[in-house]
């Protein structure tokens, strides 16, 4: 079932490409750019909080028995790692999307002053 959605979901995308009309794409370009200013945003703070809670969460931990300390070292190390994978996609979201539009590669893409 996952397949199919995935492969409607990739002849969709090739069908908004290939109609080539100025509107479309320069939707498309506006929307990818909306969606990478928004990630820019909002990733950094998010891996800030994490790393917060998860030095608070461990410095708790030590606090109680081994059991708790043992959960608590677990919920810090996954909220660390979810700040890592979002800094990465921070990081990654602009050349990711240049590759689905070559043409913002040079331009201004990703800020809130973009305009196709």
């Amino acid at each position: 079932m996952k397949t199919k959605i995935f492969a409607s979901f990739i002849l969709l995308t090739a069908l908004l490409f290939a109609q080539g009309t100025s509107e479309v794409t320069e939707r498309l370009i506006i929307g990818l750019n909306d969606i990478c200013v928004q990630l820019t945003q909002i990733l950094p703070i998010i891996a800030i909080v994490l790393f917060v809670l998860a030095a608070v969460i461990y410095g708790i931990g030590h606090v109680f028995g081994a059991e708790m300390k043992s959960k608590a070292t677990g919920w810090a190390t996954s909220m660390v790692v979810g700040a890592v994978i979002s800094l990465l996609i921070f990081l990654l979201a602009r050349p990711i999307l240049s590759v689905f539009v070559p043409e913002i590669a040079t331009s201004d893409f990703c800020t809130e002053r973009f305009y196709p």
